[in-house]
């Protein structure tokens, strides 16, 4: 577990500037706001996730060439990892290049996809604009890997929260300066060619053997080990991109695109949070990619269920605040009661972060331990029932439809495929003891959670105070509970111990 302590120490100033961007860029979105229409406030989360579908041309390729890194620098394998590298950027050339070519082809087709589709002027240089942002970020990004792969993740996020807090600051200036979206994008254009370009410098002083011109082909049996890894998160990439991705293209062709940029309102707290506990799992993958590479996997359980612990009481009270505060977050204290979703809608939402994130610790460790191939089929299976049931449903409940999508693809496929997997193929045990622990975990949350909206319900719907009392409620309610169900146990001993050694740290420093 030293490993993992140390990344955790890492992580924690990535952390820390991940919180910057999530507030910085609040900020922005107010500006947004004010500055511009709603129109283009949903045209803005429209062309995005086009381009996040189209990013299905990546197909996890990263994920596989990261995965078959572990073991070469355990053995400080120089040779292997160069050659690696050299694929990797051959790779993503391929898919930069794939992704400029197809994204430009749809421009003729954004009528078909955008119902009611905003009168924006230029409508096609601004979704071009879009393509060339996303297909710029495959260029140079490929030296990241090395870096992540190496337990030093933090690294990489913390160059991007600090590109990102620059971008949007610049961002905010010059719209209340110009009023121009065009500003705005090239902002984001430039932002995103820096953000790689000091990446890549990053990675030739962190491991000058990748200036070396010599490169060694790969083996056949490490390329065979290599294709078979990126068939099968291949597959994991189309399902979490038509799972995560299509809900916006689906409420933008079935209700509007207004209704996107009220969806990505909410989708921006929601994310903001994900990504900044991300930043721990991700740190986490590597440990444990190591520590499996270096053939120590006698822990591998032992740390599955801590972490897995941490999990469960992290994403029950996360979603338990969401549930309570999202409503009045945007209408007291963000924006205004006018970009509200009803409560169905919210909770919908809330469900779905919930599941989602209870999948976190299974996911971590099936990356680390490279067990793509045993649930490749769970992505198609996914994907096609999340499309064909959000389909159907949105025609009459609209977004409502699309997000019970969601929730039915997921609980059909992900939520018992991949601790099933993971328990038969890496621990080599049964799974039962997760699935007890998964469904006492959600009944005790479920009622929590109803015991602190009942209680935040007290307080009046509208107003900054109301909105600090609730979230008050939301802070002590739901800890307190969980910490007399869990007080008593191992994994929660632990957590403490691990806890107060590291403010241990932070204050002797």
């Amino acid at each position: 577990m030293s490993r993992t302590s140390n990344s955790l120490k890492n992580v924690r100033y990535a952390t820390l500037l991940k919180l910057l961007v999530v507030v910085v860029n609040f900020r922005a979105r107010r500006v947004f706001i004010t500055v511009l229409t709603d129109e283009y406030l949903g045209l803005n989360g429209t062309f995005a996730n086009i381009l996040s579908v189209l990013s299905l041309a990546e197909l996890g390729v990263g994920t596989a060439i990261t995965f078959s890194m572990y073991q070469p620098l355990a053995e400080h394998d120089n040779e292997r990892l160069l050659s690696l590298m050299a694929l990797y950027r051959k790779y993503y050339r391929i898919i930069g290049c794939v992704i400029a070519v197809i994204g430009a082809a749809l421009t003729p087709a954004l009528p078909y996809l955008i119902h009611d589709i905003p009168n924006v002027p230029h409508l096609e240089i601004i979704y071009l604009m879009f393509v060339f942002d996303s297909a710029l970020s495959y260029f140079f990004i490929y030296k990241q890997s090395i870096i992540t792969a190496d337990q030093k993740q933090y690294i990489v996020t913390t160059y991007q929260n600090i590109t990102a807090v620059c971008m949007v600051l610049v961002q905010i200036v010059l719209l209340l300066i110009t009023k121009n979206y065009f500003v705005y994008l090239g902002v984001k254009l430039v932002a995103t060619l820096t953000n790689n370009l000091l990446l890549a410098r990053k990675a030739d002083k962190l491991y000058p053997f990748l200036k070396k011109k010599e490169i060694q082909p790969l083996p056949a049996d490490v390329q065979q080990s290599i294709s078979r890894n990126i068939r099968a998160t291949m597959m994991h990439r189309i399902g979490s991109v038509v799972v995560f991705e299509t809900d916006n293209v689906l409420i933008m062709y079935f209700i509007g695109a207004i209704a996107v940029g009220f969806y990505n309102n909410y989708l921006m707290i929601t994310r903001g949070l994900q990504d900044i506990y991300i930043l721990i799992y991700r740190a986490l993958t590597a440990s444990v990619g190591n520590l499996c590479a270096e053939e120590d996997k006698s822990h591998a359980e032992e740390v599955f269920w801590k972490l897995d612990f941490f999990t469960r009481w992290l994403y029950g009270f996360s979603s338990i605040c969401l549930l309570v505060l999202l409503n009045p977050f945007i209408s007291s204290v963000w924006l205004n009661e006018n970009y509200l979703f009803s409560m169905p809608i919210v909770l919908l939402i809330c469900v779905n972060f919930y599941i989602t994130g209870l999948r976190q610790s299974s996911l971590t460790f099936r990356d680390a331990m490279g067990l793509y191939w045993y649930d490749r089929y769970k992505a198609v299976f996914e994907s096609l029932i999340n499309l064909v049931v959000s389909i159907v449903l949105a025609i009459p409940y609209g977004i409502v439809g699309i997000f019970i999508g969601t929730f039915v693809s997921t609980m059909t496929t992900c939520f018992w495929i991949e601790p099933y997997m993971l328990f038969k193929h890496g621990f080599h045990a049964k799974v039962g003891v997760y699935f007890r622990k998964y469904g006492l975990h959600t009944l005790y949350t479920v009622i929590i959670g109803a015991g602190t909206w009942y209680l935040a319900s007290l307080l009046p719907a509208l107003g900054f105070l109301p909105f600090v009392g609730k979230l008050m409620i939301c802070a002590v309610v739901p800890n307190v509970c969980y910490w007399l169900i869990y007080g008593r146990t191992e994994e929660f001993r632990y957590a403490v111990d691990l806890v107060k050694s590291r403010l241990g740290a932070i204050l002797k420093r």
